[in-house]
């Protein structure tokens, strides 16, 4: 009888203690457990009112402009993403993450609060745009429970944020241009490269050729033994000019080109049928040598826009204009 009543004792005494540990977060395997809630996001919006993303943008690295999530929360929080995290700031009572446009879900992690996987926002993420996200977190820190005297702490998944200026993608423009000169309009094609720093390569000309000339005469169309002959009124020309030189980013959406190369221009009057005919090359107005060009280089989404100066000489003056295509 005495038996039976000890083990009816010994049992009541262990579910006792199996009650009270499920209680108290007590693991009889030797682990610790956490007792307190966890933490809640109560709150998503945009804020059209709230420019930081678009006077200070932050680019991934397709080129495109982040959106601005400002999580109000404290710093112990970490940060994960499919598309990623482009750039993390911790500012005061918040954080601030840019994220690449298109992004739905957000991984939400605390070091004693737990994992919120994979939250989807309200609506997906916009360029220029900044949002804000309110996490609720328990009103009291977690109080940890064990029944060992180790305490082990495990760091995982941890958000690498790159502290490192971030690298712009390269830009390929290809355009068409044409040039006003004196002689009439030119035509060419124009081709640019760069990511910050670059090259551009830059021909065009008239497609025209003055043809054969034998002698030469000055601006006013005396020959070299003093004698003008008489002309019958009708001109040749013909244009040509070569540039390479670098380009420079000076924002995402402007750059600044300049470069040397070659030229020439040339001029023929026909001479009267009483002198022969035949054409005089006039070295007055024929222009040859090195070749300088400066310009900018305008990009309005996948349009590329080029207006630049060229002279053949410093003795003849073009305006240029292109017109194409960002690669």
């Amino acid at each position: 009888m005495v038996k039976r009543v000890l083990c009816f004792c010994l049992s009541l005494l262990a579910a006792a203690v199996m009650l009270a540990g499920g209680k108290l977060g007590l693991r009889l395997d030797g682990s610790e457990s956490m007792v307190g809630a966890r933490f809640q996001v109560v709150g998503f919006r945009a804020l059209p009112n709230d420019v930081s993303a678009f006077i200070s943008p932050v680019y991934d690295l397709n080129g495109e402009a982040c959106a601005l999530v400002k999580v109000v929360a404290s710093a112990d929080f970490a940060f994960s993403s499919p598309l990623g995290i482009v750039k993390r700031k911790n500012e005061t009572g918040e954080v601030w993450l840019y994220m690449p446009k298109g992004t739905k879900l957000l991984t939400i992690k605390h070091p004693q609060w737990g994992v919120m996987r994979n939250y989807r926002f309200a609506r997906t993420l916009e360029s220029h745009v900044t949002y804000e996200l309110t996490i609720k977190t328990p009103s009291v820190s977690p109080i940890l429970k064990t029944d060992t005297v180790i305490l082990t702490k495990t760091v995982t998944d941890t958000v690498v944020v790159a502290g490192g200026r971030p690298k712009v993608p390269l830009a390929m423009h290809a355009m068409l241009t044409v040039s006003m000169h004196s002689n009439g309009p030119s035509y060419g094609v124009m081709f640019a490269m760069l990511r910050r720093h670059g090259f551009f390569l830059h021909a065009q000309s008239d497609m025209k050729s003055v043809g054969e000339t034998s002698i030469a005469c000055d601006r006013n169309g005396f020959l070299d033994d003093g004698a003008k002959p008489y002309y019958s009124g009708k001109t040749r020309h013909s244009n040509y000019v070569f540039t390479v030189g670098p380009v420079h980013r000076l924002c995402r959406w402007l750059d600044l080109f300049y470069g040397i190369g070659y030229g020439r221009t040339a001029t023929a009057w026909q001479l009267a049928e009483s002198e022969g005919g035949g054409y005089v090359l006039n070295d007055g107005y024929t222009h040859k040598g090195i070749a300088a060009e400066a310009g900018v280089l305008l990009s309005i989404g996948r349009i590329s826009v080029s207006t630049s100066a060229v002279t053949v000489a410093c003795k003849q003056w073009q305006a240029c204009l292109g017109l194409g295509i960002k690669i």
